[in-house]
């Protein structure tokens, strides 16, 4: 298009969004403005749908709530744009530049522009060079752009291919990312609390000190990515519905003393990085379970079966865990500063105490480099069991079975240890 003609059109639309009688909303569908230079313009609610802008130039530009349907944004640069509401679905956005771009409630689902003519309904139409444009209905195209530091709170994602993409300190809070080509992206330092990744593709992705708190991972591959330093607890639903009914069942079982619901039983099942903090899961059983990361601090897990179960890094911290079993568990790096693995009182069948302690077991537990400082230990099995290089400052460990205990390295200072003799 000519330039001044869009700067005329331009100056209509500046009048339009000032709601005067000479005023037009700008329309550019289907232009063609490869190349085009709109810096700092104001394009709110402009329709650009399968406008061609490819290495365009939009910096600080306003496109909030634009109409950029099917537009074709390859290689623009719109750093530090306002695309807040935009629609750009079905976009093709490779290797653009959105650094410190405002991408609130973008809509980035997949979209391929109808057009219609003598011969019915097409895909758009051409671009300058006679080429007819390619119907993208999975998703915008954001492969290899540049969105260092933007806003996508809140975005429609679903789909989109960002392979390659740098989304490095990016903010993606509760944004949907279902079924996204995330492969190769660089998610560095970004915050994407709340996220949905379900069934996304991540291989190479690089999650390095990101915040996925509450994100939700279902049929997500966590081993084709680096999650090196991220603070990742995962959603009970990205387990998909078994667990969360297991879960259901078992609180509704400890609520009504075993008279309703059934007993958990998650024996075995990989649910590293699992958020169960301030769950009730006394008398579960969770043998041989994958928790690797996992978040169970303030959980409450008296006499729960956690035995051969991989704790690795886990966050125990303040659990009420007296009576829980971890013979033969590994511990490695856990936390458990505060927590309580002591013993349990053993009742009659008239509800009284008999006089006797069920204590918690560690017996040949792995908990080297693990820390427990200010934990209660008391009367706890921990024969044969990895301490070294364990914290365990102020830890109450009166009356605690030690024999084989390797505490090489350990750190007992003003721990109550169990008495010699």
């Amino acid at each position: 298009m000519n330039p001044m003609e869009v700067e005329r059109m331009l100056a209509r639309h500046r009048e339009w969004l000032a709601k005067r009688p000479r005023g037009a909303r700008l329309n550019l569908s289907l232009a063609d403005l490869q190349g085009y230079d709109f810096s700092s313009a104001d394009l709110r609610a402009a329709k650009m749908s399968g406008a061609n802008m490819s290495r365009a130039v939009l910096v600080e530009t306003n496109l909030s709530e634009a109409d950029l349907f099917a537009a074709n944004l390859e290689r623009a640069d719109l750093s530090k744009a306002d695309l807040t509401k935009a629609d750009l679905r079905g976009a093709s956005m490779r290797g653009a530049t959105l650094a410190g771009a405002r991408l609130m409630g973008v809509d980035f689902r997949g979209g391929a522009l109808m057009q219609a003519s003598d011969n019915g309904v097409g895909f758009g139409g051409p671009d300058s060079a006679g080429n007819k444009p390619k119907a993208n209905t999975s998703g915008a195209d954001l492969a290899e752009a540049n969105l260092r530091g933007s806003n996508l709170t809140g975005s429609n994602m679903n789909g989109v291919n960002l392979a390659g993409a740098n989304l490095s300190r990016a903010n993606l809070t509760k944004v949907s990312l279902r079924k996204a080509n995330l492969a190769g992206a660089d998610f560095k330092g970004a915050c994407l609390r709340g996220v949905d990744m379900s069934l996304a593709l991540i291989d190479g992705a690089d999650f390095q000190g990101a915040d996925l708190k509450g994100a939700i991972l279902e049929d997500v591959d966590m081993d084709s990515a680096n999650f090196t330093g991220a603070e990742l607890f995962v959603d009970v639903a990205s387990f998909g519905d078994t667990v969360a009914s297991i879960l259901q069942e078992h609180e509704k079982w400890i609520k009504t003393d075993g008279r309703e619901g059934t007993r958990a039983d998650l024996a075995g099942l990989n649910m590293e990085r699992i958020d169960l903090s301030n769950k009730d899961l006394s008398g579960a059983n969770l043998k041989g379970a994958k928790l690797a990361g996992a978040k169970l601090q303030n959980a409450t897990l008296v006499m729960t079966d956690l035995s051969e179960a991989d704790l690795t890094g886990a966050n125990l911290i303040g659990a009420l865990a007296n009576g829980v079993n971890l013979a033969r568990a590994i511990l490695q790096k856990a936390l458990l500063q505060r927590a309580q693995l002591g013993q349990v009182p053993l009742r009659g069948p008239d509800g009284k105490p008999i006089g006797r302690f069920w204590s918690a077991s560690l017996a040949a537990a792995d908990a080297s480099d693990a820390d427990f400082s200010d934990a209660l230990l008391k009367g706890a099995n921990l024969i044969d069991a990895k301490l070294n290089r364990a914290r365990l400052v102020n830890a109450n460990l009166t009356d605690a079975k030690m024999v084989n205990a390797d505490l090489t390295g350990a750190d007992m200072t003003g721990a109550q240890v169990p008495q010699q003799g």
